[in-house]
């Protein structure tokens, strides 16, 4: 059940961002170097964990939607990996077409990286702390 759930959370928005264009809210890119991997990847554990937990412990599709804008304010905020950027954008839009009902990142699939990109953060993901349970970038390999 938990591993559904996670699977849930992390397709959601990646699903939104693919139905969505480009979605300026006034928030500045990230510029500058590309960031590390390892940095991408804690920065979407931590919010996919916390929408997780959201799903769980707040009562209001409001509250909900505003732990899945925090989620896509981080992400947008990042400069991700070279071979994730575009990737990145899908997410973001993913996450914020959900933000009129959020839990519907349980039922839509996310987008998805490309392979190599995918399999190089799966492999990262038992190096990261915050990644407790297997991402979107592992799923496929799980059981």
């Amino acid at each position: 059940m938990r591993r559904a759930l996670f699977f849930l959370v992390c397709a959601v928005p990646l699903l939104l961002a693919a139905a969505c264009g480009d979605d300026d809210d006034g928030l500045p890119a990230a510029t500058g170097p590309a960031g590390s991997d390892e940095d991408y990847l804690r920065a979407v554990c931590i919010g996919t964990s916390n929408f997780s937990n959201a799903l769980l412990s707040k009562t209001s599709a409001e509250e909900i939607a505003g732990v899945v804008r925090d989620f896509a304010d981080e992400m947008k905020a990042l400069n991700p990996p070279a071979d994730l950027a575009e990737y990145n954008t899908q997410f973001v839009a993913y996450l914020e077409a959900a933000l009129e009902e959020p839990t519907s990142l349980v039922t839509t699939a996310p987008p998805e990286p490309p392979a190599d990109a995918r399999r190089r953060m799966a492999a990262l993901e038992p190096s990261i702390p915050e990644c407790k349970d297997p991402t979107f970038f592992s799923r496929a390999d799980a059981p």
